[in-house]
């Protein structure tokens, strides 16, 4: 079941492609893959922050700490403002890649302007500048 999760992800991310090269010809500074298109859960739990742009870069960052959801991932704006999490059903493959070293982000795309906000998660892509 694992592997077929994975395989649907996958695909998820090669139909993502497009995006990316969107992001970086319109002169954003990251790079990236796509991995899985998903929501901001939670945002009753946040009422202060302000919704998001669309096409606007927010932080993931993991959250180990809540023990009721081991694999959370909080989505941040840039200021450090906290949107939400992603939901559950979408953070286990993400958490342990974050977990070992990557690096994610994700960017907003067009919603209905109240309660879900899509986002589209990238896995960053390390360039060696040294080859």
């Amino acid at each position: 079941m694992e592997r077929r999760s994975f395989l649907a992800g996958a695909g998820g991310a090669l139909a993502s492609l497009p995006l990316a090269a969107a992001a970086m010809a319109a002169g954003e500074p990251k790079a990236g893959i796509g991995l899985l298109r998903s929501y901001v859960a939670n945002r009753d739990q946040f009422p202060q922050a302000r919704l998001p742009e669309v096409n606007e870069i927010l932080r993931l960052r993991r959250r180990p700490d809540r023990s009721f959801d081991p694999t959370s991932i909080a989505v941040e704006k840039r200021d450090g403002s906290q949107l939400g999490y992603l939901p559950p059903a979408s953070t286990g493959m993400l958490a342990a890649l974050l977990d070992n070293g990557f690096n994610a982000y994700a960017v907003t795309l067009g919603g209905d302007g109240h309660s879900e906000v899509p986002l589209q998660v990238y896995l960053e892509k390390a360039f060696d500048r040294t080859a």
